[in-house]
């Protein structure tokens, strides 16, 4: 823990070193140092005097003219402004042992909520190649995409019930909706009742733990902030993972129904086990609509909205593709694509506490453009120009870690710049991205392969996908040049 005089000066140091403004003017000195001392959990009175101090410095140095940089303080400004009017939900400290156990009860929510999302790919395999041989491929895709973009919706609500009621309520909700989803799932026999309970249900219930893991652990943490959330996302990555090969192994022991009832009654009883730790750390000045279109008038909020509309949109192509790519192209059984989706979850998680850990040195959205540079060559380099295993393999291991970070960044970057107390419905606002991402993703990419390349050429739906990062690094670096415009800045 720092010293009072310390954590002042830090107070008062933090907002130049983060690269998006400059330090705060005379007249809100004060209010900042209370708003960090409620960060630091110290005591206001130990170093309030210190600060006057600061002040007074500040009062004979000549004033700073960053005209140009005005508009960018003044953002900062006011999410300084809203934290500082939410109050704390608890008196657990941050960065302490409760805090750790925040981050284990979101790690196994977003293990389970989305680590089935992620699994999705066995499904669309067993769907395509023996269940529904009949049916489109862009047909089958619609489950898995249903599931996605209905969680992201349900997003926006969760997000909004988050800042009125107690989040472990929501959670708890989600649990029991996602397992009594699959379990209904387990009885179908049609792709459109697939959708309904497969896609749709599940979706809506998976929502909860979604936003309430996303949103919660930037609220725990400030000196790790970037390394506690790579950890908490990580779960969805090794969920992912182990449920690609959990999945595949249950299909082909029990068939398919079982393999859904046996997920849905695990994934109920882990996540209700784990509500009671959803806790925010923050209550904020409560909003009574459910998304804040407000955000929309920040030019800097739609760069990065614009920016994860195509992020999202990459995300689900290689997961949902590379397994039947597998058998189609490069002629691999079953259980060897099967086998690549889980090793491209297993880099995700190394992706995200890679990230995550780097973050908190580097800077979150630096880390961000960097992944997104990755993610993009790793598909136009080595996807589009070969058909060969080594180069599938290279796609995976730099796909999948890349993939991974920005995951893990995605909420940190919302809250270093849009602040911390609201951002459940922010995380709600970023959904509706999703949600459009989501569209523009993995449907085009399906129908590209069912119409262009006959259910065999993956040709043009590998181009598509490949394309989707590149546009999404135009608004990253746009959004940064609102920031600054200097390279080397930490942000």
């Amino acid at each position: 823990m720092k010293s009072g005089i310390e954590a002042a000066q830090t107070s008062y140091n933090d907002f130049p070193a983060t690269g998006i403004g400059r330090q705060p003017d005379k007249a809100s000195l004060s209010s900042q140092t209370e708003y960090h001392c409620q960060k630091f959990s110290i005591d206001t009175s130990d170093f309030m005097e210190e600060a006057n101090a600061i002040k007074e410095l500040d009062d004979a140095s000549p004033p700073i003219a960053a005209n140009a940089h005005q508009a960018s303080w003044d953002k900062v400004e006011l999410v300084a402004s809203a934290d500082l009017r939410a109050e704390l939900a608890t008196n657990k400290p941050p960065e302490g042992a409760y805090a750790w156990m925040v981050i284990f009860a979101c790690f196994i929510s977003l293990m389970l909520s989305i680590g089935i999302n992620d699994a999705y790919g066995v499904y669309q395999q067993h769907y395509q190649l023996t269940e529904f041989p009949d049916e489109s491929t862009a047909a089958i895709s619609w489950i898995g995409t249903v599931q996605f973009l209905i969680m992201c919706l349900g997003g926006v609500f969760s997000g909004f019930l988050c800042e009125h009621f107690d989040t472990r309520v929501p959670n708890a909700v989600g649990a029991a909706t996602m397992g009594v989803a699959f379990i209904a799932g387990s009885f179908c026999t049609s792709v459109g009742a697939l959708m309904a309970t497969q896609g749709l249900l599940y979706g809506f219930g998976a929502s909860f733990p979604f936003v309430a893991g996303t949103s919660i652990p930037s609220q725990w943490f400030i000196q790790r902030q970037g390394l506690a959330t790579g950890i908490a996302l990580a779960g969805s990555g090794i969920g992912g993972m182990w449920m690609t090969s959990a999945t595949s192994a249950l299909i082909e022991s029990l068939g398919r129904p079982w393999a859904m009832r046996v997920t849905g009654i695990i994934t109920m009883v882990a996540v209700l086990a784990v509500s009671p730790w959803m806790r925010v750390r923050l209550v904020p000045n409560r909003s009574e609509r459910i998304i804040d279109w407000s955000l929309i008038k920040e030019q800097r909020f739609c760069l990065y909205l614009m920016a994860l509309i195509f992020v999202i949109a990459a995300y689900f192509g290689p997961f949902y593709q590379v397994p039947s790519y597998s058998v189609v192209v490069l002629h691999k059984s079953e259980s060897w694509g099967s086998n690549m989706d889980t090793l491209m979850n297993g880099l995700s998680v190394v992706g995200r506490l890679s990230v995550g850990l780097l973050a908190d040195m580097v800077g979150p959205l630096n880390l961000l453009i960097a992944n997104t540079v990755l993610a993009a060559l790793s598909l136009l380099v080595f996807w589009v120009p070969f058909t060969a295993v080594g180069t599938l393999l290279a796609v995976i291991f730099l796909f999948g870690f890349a993939i991974g970070g920005i995951v893990s960044v995605i909420p940190v970057v919302a809250a270093q710049v849009f602040g911390l107390a609201r951002l459940p419905s922010i995380i709600g606002m970023l959904f509706v991205g999703y949600f459009i991402g989501g569209l523009l993703g993995v449907p085009p990419m399906s129908a590209l392969l069912d119409n262009v390349g006959h259910r065999t050429d993956y040709t043009s739906s590998i181009w598509y996908m490949a394309m989707l990062p590149v546009c999404a690094l135009v608004f990253l670096v746009a959004m940064r040049f609102t920031i600054t415009r200097k390279l080397r800045v930490k942000i």
